[in-house]
C-alpha cells in the first residue's frame, strides 16, 4: 500500500455526512478520478481491480482510519462516525467478520443497498449526502417536509448502491449511473440533476414527519422513550424490532380501506401505487420483493406507510389508548384467516420488547377468558406474559385458604351474587394470576373444593360484572402481596388437621352458660361448630368431620348466627379455637389472618367497604328486631356484608329489664335463672304438665322451656293433642260443614294445629275451609260450576287471573303483559284446576294457540253470568262487603282515599287515573318507565324494586281500562301497545303536574 501523504487540497466533512459523499466531493475538487483518490486514502491498493462493493462504507479498519487521518487531518474517531458503524446495534446490525449489514434485521440497509435523498438538501449542500439517508428507517426530510426519493427520475437507477466509477471524476448532485454498453450504443453517464426530482410533500405536523422524528430520536439516542415507551424505555434495537414487526403485518394484511384508519389516505394511495408498479416489473427489473416488509422496503412510500402505521399504535400515551388501533391490525389478520393468540407477537421478531407484548395483550383483553385475563394480568396498565415459577406457585398455594378471606369474599361479590361457590373460586383464581396453571391444577392445589364447571361459572359471573377490572386488580394485587410477603398461617397444613375434636357439644353448652347465650335445640350448636371450623381451617363447613344435614333449618340458622352472636360468645369461641391450635402444635400461628384491607383501597369493586357502616346504628337496628333485609336496604348494603360486619363486631347483648323478665322475652338465659332442673323436672315429668301450662304458671316462654329441657337432659314427650275428638263428628264439622281447624279448636279447647294432627291421624284429607271476607250472602247467587273456588279471597284472585289469561294466545304472552313469572302463573292455574276438579286449558304448542277445555268454557260462561248478577247489585252493598275489621292495635288506612283537586285540568282519557294523588304518581312513573328498554332497567335507575312497580302499572291499566305495554323478554325491548302510545302522547304535556307533590296543588 502506498504510504500516507497529505492531500494538497482538503475539505472538511459536513456534520452527519457519509464517508463516500465526502470523498466524492474531494475527488471533484481535486479533479482526479475516484479510484486514484481511494488509493491515496489507503482504501484500495494500486493493483486492486475496481469492485461493486465498498466495505469501508460499512466500517473502517484501524489502519484505514489512520491512513485517512494522515491524508486529511480528520481524527479517526470522526471518520468512524461517517460509516454505518455509527448505527451498529441501534438501527442495524453489522457482521464484523464479513463487514456487512444484516439486511433482514430491523430493516437495516448495507453499503450496497443504496441511499435515498432529498432533492432540496442536495441543492442547498451542493451534492452532499448525509449518512442517515442510507438507513432503512429514513423516508422523509424533516427540514423540507417532503418524502425522500429512491430513484433517478431519468434513468430509474438507485443511487450509491455501488461505489462511484473509479475512472471517472464525480459530479456531486448529479446521477452517477453509467449505462451498460451495447452494440448499438456505448456506455454513457446519466448526469441528471437530482435536485429536480419530485416527491410527495407534507404539511407541518403530518403523521409521517412525526413518525420520522420519533424514529430518528430513537436511533440517535439509542433508547426509545416516545408513546408507550415513556414509562418503560427500551433500547433502540427492541423499539425498531417492534416497529418492524407491526409495520410488516400492516403491509401484508391490511387492505387500503382498513389501512386508512392508521395511515393518512394520500400515503396509503402512494404505497399501493408503488406496490402495483413494482409487481408489474419483470423479475430482473423488480426493485423490491413481493413479500413486503421482510427486508427494508425499496420504496420510501412503503417505508413511510409501514412506519406511520406502527407509530400510530406505539406512539399512543399508554396501552389502553394503543389497544383500539392495534385492534384494527388484529382484525385484518383474522379476516385473512389467521389466528391470533396471546403469545403471537413472539413470532413477529426475535428482539421484540415486552412493550409490544403488553400492547397486544391489552388489545385482546376483552376477548380473553377470565382465567387467561388473570394469567396475563390484562387489568394492569402493562400486561405481560406469566413469569411465576412452579416452586413459587406451590409456596403461594400454602398461603391461600380453601375459601378466600371473608373481607375479600364480601368486597368481590358480583351483582347478582354468586352465592355458593364464590369464596372457593376466588381462592383458586389467585393461583391463576401470572402463572401458566390450568384450572384443574389450580383447584387441586387449594383442596379440590370446586369443580371446573363451577369455577368457570363464577369467573364468567365476575367478567359480566360492571366492576370486572377492579376485581381483576384486587386478585392481582393480593397475589403479588402473597409472593412478596410472609404469611403467618400455613393453610396447607391447616387443611390437613383433624377437626373431629373441635368444639364438643358439652363445651358449647358450657360456653352458653358462661355467656348467657341461648344454645338452641341442636341446630345452633352445629352452626357454631361449622362457624369455628371455617374460621380456623379456611375450608367450607361441608368439609367438617360428621357434617350436619343441609336442611333449610340449618341454612337459616347459619344466616342468622351473626345476628345472635355476642362479643362474649365470640371471644369464648376464639379461645376454644386457640386451644385447639395449641393442641395441634400451632401455637406460633394466629387464629386467623387476612391480607391488609389497604390493598383494596381506591379500587372500583362490586361492594363498598364494610368499614363505612355505622356500627352503633347497625347494632341498634339488630337489637330493635328489624329484619336483615330492612337493615341492608336502609344502610345501602347487602346481606353478606352485614353478616361479615356482625361477625367482626358482634352485637352486645341487650340489658335485661324487669318488664322483659315478666313477659318471658329474655329467652333461655333468663329461664336458667328462673327455673332449675329439679323444678322443671317436677313440673314436666312428675306432674305431666305441658310446656304451655308451665308457661302460664312461670311466665317463661314455652320454646325456652323446651330448649332448657334439652340442655338439662330431660327427655321430651312426643307431641299429643289433648282432649278427645270423635272421627264422625270431626268429619261432619270439617268436611261437610267446611269449618276451619281454628274454629273447631276454639270449640273443643284445642289449638288448630292439634286439631289438624287429629284430622291427619284419622286419615281425613285436608282442605281449604277458610271463608272469604265478603259476606256469604253476596255469593249465594254464584253458579254451581265455580262454587268450589269461592272458599277464600285467594281463590277468587286465581279465578280472576284465569279469566284474564284466556284472552291471550299463549301463557308466555299473558305473563309478559301482566308481569307474572311463568312458574307463578302455572302454579296458580294448577291450584284452580284442583279446586274445580279438572283441566281448564290446553297449552299452546307449535302452530296452535291456547285453547279452553269444556270445563274451562263452562267456567268462563259461569263467571260472565255471575258478573252480570253482581253488576245489578247496588254499589253500596259491595262497598260494605269489602270492609274488613282492622287488626287489634293497628290503624287501618282508608280504602277510599280523598280525590285530588284539579281533576278538570286533565283530558277525559286520563281522568280515571288521576282522581287521586296515588293515581297521578302511577301515571307519572309510567311516563318515566316508557323511556327505558324494560321495567327492570327503569327500576335499576330509579332505585326501586320491580315487584313494587309491576302492581302500580297493573293498577294504572285497570284504571284506564286498557293494556299499556308489553314486557320485554329474551332480548326484546319493552314496547307500548297502541293504547299505551295514545296515553303517553296525551299525558306527556302534563308530566310536571303529575310529578308535583300533593302539597303543591
Amino acid at each position: 500500500m502506498r504510504p500516507a501523504r497529505t492531500l494538497p487540497l482538503r475539505r472538511a466533512p459536513l456534520a452527519g455526512e457519509a464517508l463516500d459523499s465526502w470523498i466524492e466531493v474531494m475527488s471533484a475538487q481535486l479533479r482526479v478520478p475516484m479510484g486514484e483518490l481511494l488509493v491515496a486514502l489507503g482504501l484500495r491498493r494500486e493493483d486492486e481491480s475496481p469492485t461493486n462493493w465498498a466495505p469501508w462504507m460499512t466500517q473502517l479498519t484501524p489502519p484505514q482510519a489512520e491512513h485517512i487521518a494522515v491524508a486529511t487531518a480528520i481524527p479517526p474517531d470522526s471518520l468512524h462516525t461517517m460509516t454505518l458503524q455509527q448505527f451498529d446495534q441501534r438501527a442495524l446490525v453489522i457482521d464484523r467478520d464479513r463487514g456487512q449489514v444484516n439486511g433482514l434485521f430491523m430493516w437495516g440497509r448495507g453499503g450496497g443497498s443504496g441511499s435515498r435523498f432529498c432533492p432540496d438538501c442536495l441543492r442547498e449542500s451542493e451534492g452532499r449526502w448525509p449518512l442517515l439517508w442510507r438507513l432503512g428507517w429514513s423516508f422523509a426530510c424533516l427540514t423540507h417536509r417532503r418524502l425522500l426519493a429512491d430513484f433517478c427520475p431519468k434513468c430509474g437507477s438507485r443511487h450509491r448502491k455501488r461505489p462511484h466509477p473509479s475512472h471517472l471524476i464525480p459530479t456531486p448532485g448529479h446521477c452517477d449511473h453509467v449505462s451498460r454498453s451495447t452494440d448499438q450504443a456505448p456506455r454513457i453517464r446519466c448526469l441528471h440533476p437530482l435536485a429536480d426530482t419530485e416527491t410527495m410533500r407534507f404539511d407541518d405536523g403530518h403523521p409521517a414527519l412525526r413518525a420520522q422524528q420519533a424514529l430518528l430520536d430513537v436511533i440517535t439516542s439509542g433508547v426509545g422513550t416516545f408513546g408507550v415507551y415513556a414509562h418503560d424505555p427500551q433500547l433502540a434495537m427492541a423499539v425498531l424490532a417492534d416497529m418492524r414487526g407491526l409495520a410488516r403485518r400492516v403491509l401484508i394484511h391490511m387492505p387500503a380501506p382498513r389501512m386508512t384508519r392508521l395511515v393518512p389516505e394520500e400515503l396509503v394511495e402512494a404505497h399501493f401505487r408503488a406496490r402495483e408498479h413494482n409487481s408489474g416489473l419483470t423479475s430482473t427489473q423488480r426493485r423490491a420483493p413481493l413479500d413486503p416488509g421482510r427486508a427494508a422496503p425499496a420504496y420510501a412510500e412503503t417505508t413511510a406507510a409501514g412506519a406511520v402505521a406502527a407509530w400510530s399504535i406505539l406512539g399512543q400515551a399508554d396501552f389502553r389508548q394503543a389497544a383500539p388501533r392495534m385492534r384494527e391490525l388484529l382484525d385484518a389478520i383474522v379476516d385473512r384467516g389467521y389466528w391470533t393468540s396471546p403469545t403471537v407477537t413472539r413470532n413477529w421478531g426475535r428482539h421484540n420488547s415486552p412493550v409490544l407484548e403488553s400492547v397486544h395483550l391489552k388489545t385482546i383483553a376483552p376477548t380473553l377468558w377470565p382465567n387467561a385475563a388473570l394469567r396475563y394480568r390484562t387489568a394492569l396498565p402493562a400486561p405481560s406474559l406469566p413469569t411465576t415459577t412452579p416452586s413459587q406457585l406451590t409456596a403461594r398455594a400454602r398461603k391461600i385458604p380453601g375459601i378466600i378471606w371473608p373481607l375479600w369474599a364480601v368486597r368481590l361479590n358480583p351483582v347478582p351474587q354468586v352465592r355458593e361457590h364464590l369464596a372457593a373460586a376466588l381462592s383458586a383464581s389467585l393461583l391463576l394470576v401470572n402463572s401458566r396453571l390450568e384450572l384443574p391444577d389450580a383447584v387441586k392445589k387449594v383442596g379440590n373444593l370446586i369443580n371446573q364447571p363451577n369455577l368457570t361459572h363464577v369467573l364468567q359471573a365476575l367478567r359480566d360484572d360492571a366492576h370486572y377490572e377492579g376485581i381483576q386488580l384486587a386478585l392481582i394485587q393480593i397475589a403479588a402481596y402473597l409472593d412478596n410477603h410472609k404469611v403467618p398461617i400455613d393453610y396447607g397444613r391447616r387443611r390437613r388437621l383433624d377437626y373431629s375434636t373441635l368444639l364438643p357439644e358439652s363445651e358449647w353448652i358450657a360456653l352458653c352458660r358462661r355467656t348467657l347465650t341461648e344454645p338452641g335445640a341442636g341446630t345452633r350448636y352445629q352452626v357454631a361448630r361449622c362457624y369455628l371450623f371455617e374460621k380456623i381451617s379456611g375450608l367450607p363447613h361441608t368439609r367438617i368431620p360428621d357434617p350436619p344435614r343441609d336442611s333449610q333449618n340449618f341454612r337459616n340458622s347459619r344466616v342468622r348466627f351473626p345476628y345472635v352472636l355476642t362479643p362474649e360468645a365470640s371471644a369464648e369461641l376464639d379461645q376454644i379455637g386457640r386451644a385447639f391450635l395449641d393442641r395441634n402444635r400451632l401455637s406460633n400461628e394466629p387464629l386467623t389472618w387476612q391480607p391488609p384491607a389497604e390493598l383494596l383501597d381506591e379500587l372500583a369493586l362490586p361492594r363498598p367497604d364494610p368499614g363505612d357502616i355505622d356500627l352503633a346504628d347497625l347494632h341498634r337496628r339488630v337489637r330493635s328486631g328489624q329484619t336483615s333485609t330492612g337493615i341492608a336496604d336502609d344502610l345501602g348494603t347487602d346481606l353478606r356484608t352485614l353478616r361479615y360486619v356482625l361477625d367482626q363486631h358482634p352485637v352486645p347483648a341487650a340489658k335485661s329489664t324487669a318488664h322483659s323478665m315478666e313477659r318471658g322475652l329474655k329467652g333461655l338465659h333468663a329461664a336458667r335463672h328462673m327455673i332449675s332442673k329439679d323444678q322443671l323436672e317436677r313440673f314436666y315429668v312428675q306432674q305431666d304438665m305441658p310446656f304451655r301450662t308451665i308457661q302460664r304458671e312461670t311466665g317463661i316462654n314455652r320454646k325456652a322451656l323446651a330448649a332448657l329441657a334439652d340442655e338439662y337432659g330431660i327427655p321430651k314427650r312426643n307431641h299429643r293433642p289433648c282432649g278427645t275428638l270423635d272421627r264422625e263428628w270431626i268429619y261432619e264439622q270439617y268436611v261437610v260443614g267446611r269449618r276451619t281447624l281454628e274454629d273447631i279448636g276454639r270449640e273443643v279447647g284445642m289449638s288448630g294445629s292439634s286439631v289438624g294432627a287429629r284430622v291427619r291421624e284419622y286419615g281425613i284429607g285436608t282442605q281449604n275451609n277458610r271463608q272469604p271476607w265478603y259476606p256469604q250472602h253476596d255469593f249465594t247467587s254464584a253458579p254451581e260450576a265455580i262454587q268450589p273456588t269461592l272458599g277464600n279471597s285467594y281463590s277468587i284472585c286465581r279465578l280472576r287471573l284465569f279469566i284474564q289469561v284466556v284472552r291471550y294466545s299463549t301463557l308466555i304472552e299473558a305473563c309478559q303483559t301482566h308481569g307474572i313469572h311463568p312458574s307463578t302463573l302455572t302454579m296458580q292455574l294448577k291450584r284452580l284446576e284442583t279446586d274445580l276438579g279438572g283441566p281448564l286449558l290446553i297449552r299452546a304448542s307449535r302452530g296452535r294457540q291456547l285453547e279452553l277445555t269444556a270445563l274451562g268454557r263452562d267456567v268462563v260462561e259461569a263467571v260472565e253470568v255471575w258478573a252480570r248478577t253482581l253488576a245489578e247489585q247496588p254499589r253500596e252493598t259491595w262497598a260494605r262487603s269489602e270492609w274488613r275489621p282492622p287488626l287489634p292495635g293497628r290503624k287501618r288506612k282508608s280504602r277510599h282515599p280523598a280525590e285530588a283537586p284539579g281533576l278538570d285540568r286533565f283530558p277525559a282519557l286520563l281522568q280515571p287515573a288521576v282522581r287521586t294523588f296515588a293515581g297521578r304518581r302511577r301515571l307519572h312513573r309510567f311516563l318515566q318507565a316508557a323511556n327505558y328498554p324494560s321495567l327492570a332497567a327503569y327500576c335499576r335507575e330509579a332505585g326501586m324494586s320491580p315487584s313494587a312497580l309491576t302492581p302500580q302499572i297493573q293498577h294504572l291499566e285497570r284504571d284506564l281500562q286498557g293494556q299499556l305495554l308489553i314486557r320485554g323478554q329474551h332480548g326484546h325491548r319493552m314496547r307500548l301497545t297502541d293504547f299505551g302510545e295514545r296515553v303517553l302522547a296525551v299525558a306527556l304535556p302534563y308530566a310536571d303536574q303529575l310529578g308535583a307533590r300533593s302539597d303543591t296543588y
